[in-house]
């Protein structure tokens, strides 16, 4: 097997391995007792990973990193996808443990669906955007989509 064939076979393998991680974390899949402490775990992972992918974005609408669409798209792609799951991670329970989730959420979930359906709304918009290449669109979509997330943070996430 060439190099590169190998090395592409072995990224797809570690991607593979990653997505299977991912799912044995979802709380469908944990055992009833594990629920809460494995469902914290998914969303930190998952708004970590989502912030990195905007700061990258932000950088690069800003010219500290030099505009790659391709990155981009793939930025835009995994905060889309990110905003469209983790709001599955909040099962009953998981308020209790290491998190800085209020327990509002619990209390007003049709809210809280609300604001994460505004940020799966502006993510889409934002992926859009950067697919088809407009840097004055995707700032607005970046700018909509962060002041999505802000929204949930303020009202839902202790400091």
């Amino acid at each position: 097997m060439k190099q590169s064939a190998m090395g592409a076979a072995m990224r797809q393998g570690v991607g593979v391995a990653l997505v299977a991680a991912s799912f044995m974390c979802m709380p469908e899949f944990a055992s009833a007792q594990a629920v809460p402490e494995k469902a914290i775990r998914a969303r930190q992972s998952s708004y970590y990973l989502m912030g990195q992918e905007m700061t990258r974005i932000n950088a690069m609408l800003k010219g500290d990193l030099a505009f790659d669409k391709s990155t981009l798209e793939t930025s835009a792609e995994a905060v889309e996808l990110i905003g469209r799951i983790v709001v599955d991670y909040y099962p009953a329970g998981s308020d209790r443990g290491t998190t800085k989730a209020k327990p509002e959420i619990w209390k007003e979930t049709p809210r809280f669906r609300q604001l994460a359906q505004a940020l799966q709304s502006e993510s889409v918009k934002l992926k859009a955007a950067v697919h088809a290449g407009d840097r004055d669109a995707i700032r607005a979509a970046y700018g909509a989509t962060s002041k999505s997330c802000k929204a949930c943070h303020d009202a839902y996430r202790a400091q």
